[in-house]
């Protein structure tokens, strides 16, 4: 039996290596009212219930009801962390190629189904400490963390500059809630704000000691603003194509293979199960 106040529920993970969603069975005890809160969303402390009858804290997270969001946000807010993190763990091998002791993680994230239910609510681990915005997705850096900042320019750069992670928060090197930006703006919720949101986030970036031991490029070393200029705009129209990444022992295709068609999949085989 689930137990007093236990909801059973279905619940699905994204696999990145197959690009597949995962189903399993997961029996939950959701608080009735939210500790946090933001622009669009609840937060609800919850525990896991664990066959062996532990208990794992977590959080789960809804669409604030008067937003009248469609389902598919949910969607997005799992699928966007999910590559976060696969950009993540390519940070991280980069890092530990270069013998750098930086690791960072973003949280699983899952969209469970409530048994009796059609709302898609998202479920993560509980992250206990002192939360940090860093940056968020409109060009703006809240602190002047290297490590946050290092990791966004890498994944503009292993995507062939087709999207970059910004908006980094969490405790400590624990990440959560980021957004991506693509170059054609397509995928990963209304917070994608495309190239436009990619040039924000490229004026206030700032080359640092870790850029360069990671072998980033440098966007503005000893440039002015008007070459700086000219070099962007040469650089676009040329579309270069950066090798980065086989130095490393990971394919950098792979990792910029997240293409609008390949999101637009990931979203549908999700929504096949809350109709």
């Amino acid at each position: 039996a689930a137990g007093q106040g236990a909801q059973r529920a279905a619940k699905f993970s994204y696999d990145c290596a197959i690009d597949r969603w995962d189903e399993s069975g997961v029996v939950l005890r959701i608080d009735r009212e939210p500790f946090s809160e933001g622009g669009m969303r609840l937060a609800y402390r919850a525990r896991e219930l664990l066959p062996d009858g532990s208990e794992v804290e977590c959080v789960v997270k809804r669409m604030k009801p008067g937003l009248l969001m469609p389902p598919e946000t949910s969607f997005h807010e799992a699928l966007t962390q999910t590559v976060a993190e696969s950009y993540a763990q390519d940070f991280n091998r980069a890092c530990a190629a270069k013998k750098l002791p930086h690791s960072i993680a973003f949280l699983p994230v899952s969209v469970v189904k409530l048994e009796g239910t059609t709302e898609p609510l998202c479920l993560e681990p509980y992250l206990a400490g002192e939360y940090v915005k860093h940056s968020d997705n409109d060009g703006h850096n809240e602190t002047e963390d290297e490590l946050a900042a290092a990791f966004s320019y890498f994944t503009y750069v292993t995507s062939n500059k087709l999207l970059v992670v910004c908006d980094i928060q969490g405790v400590g090197t624990f990440y959560t809630d980021p957004q991506i930006h693509t170059f054609d703006g397509e995928g990963f919720g209304a917070g994608n704000l495309g190239d436009e949101g990619i040039q924000r986030f490229l004026a206030s970036h700032r080359h640092s000691l870790l850029c360069e031991q990671l072998g980033l490029p440098s966007l503005d070393a000893g440039l002015t603003d008007e070459e700086l200029a000219r070099k962007i705009q040469a650089a676009e129209d040329e579309d270069v194509v950066s090798g980065y990444g086989s130095e490393f022992g990971f394919d950098p295709s792979v990792a910029s293979g997240w293409t609008s068609q390949r999101y637009t999949r990931g979203m549908a085989g999700l929504g096949q199960h809350f109709r």
